[in-house]
């Protein structure tokens, strides 16, 4: 977490076994949801990898810090792009809104890709920094001249969001209603430090995965 070592490891340790539990569940009942069950499973590696980060840490994010920021935003600029609008579209029923979402997945995974692959050749473009006991990282972008940043934050939102809030399943869209509420609190209350504080959030929140495993998985695959 953005917060300490502590909770971050915490986190995991909590998330990574629940993600193994339900990813085995929706395995064997055979069942759509399962690019659902592997969220907390996803989520508690991430927050392992921010413990490292908290462990490693040296200001300006070099060495291991920038090795390990870079693990840790996979999941925050590229993963969440692409998979949260596929896992909507791998358990949907209506057809027009499977199309959407795929279509969904393909931008995101596009806008992860530009956000996320410079930094993996340009040192420079990432600074890793601790601002009021919270880890923030600054990432370039390529079109930090053009666009402002809110604009590309709100485009994120939208891509990781709306598929949630306009799946069929009911249960989806709750949990879309969970997720907006988060990113709504840490954009008020923990702008300095976004991705971390809503990553955190998110990867609490991911423990909803094991209601909707636990209701929605009668619907299984053909």
């Amino acid at each position: 977490m953005c917060f300490s070592a502590t909770a971050s490891f915490s986190t995991a340790v909590v998330l990574i076994p629940v993600g193994i539990y339900c990813v085995k569940k929706a395995l064997d009942l055979k069942s759509r949801y399962w690019t659902f069950a592997i969220l907390p499973l996803t989520f508690g590696i991430q927050q392992m990898l921010e413990g490292v980060v908290w462990l490693v840490f040296d200001p300006g994010g070099g060495g291991a810090t920038r090795l390990f920021a870079l693990g840790f935003m996979f999941f925050s600029h590229l993963f969440w792009l692409f998979w949260i609008p596929f896992a909507c579209y791998a358990v949907e029923t209506h057809a027009i809104k499977k199309r959407f979402f795929i279509i969904a997945a393909f931008i995101g995974t596009a806008h992860g890709l530009i956000m996320y692959a410079p930094l993996l050749f340009n040192p420079d473009w990432l600074v890793v920094e601790l601002i009021k006991g919270s880890i923030t990282y600054k990432a370039s972008l390529l079109y930090d001249e053009y666009i402002p940043r809110i604009v590309v934050r709100v485009f994120y939102g939208i891509i990781v969001i709306t598929p949630l809030l306009v799946a069929s399943d009911r249960y989806i869209k709750i949990f879309g209603g969970l997720i907006t509420l988060s990113i709504i609190i840490a954009t008020v209350f923990y702008g300095y430090a976004f991705i971390s504080v809503w990553c955190y959030f998110a990867a609490i929140l991911s423990l909803y995965i094991i209601f909707i495993i636990n209701k929605a998985p009668l619907k299984t695959t053909p």
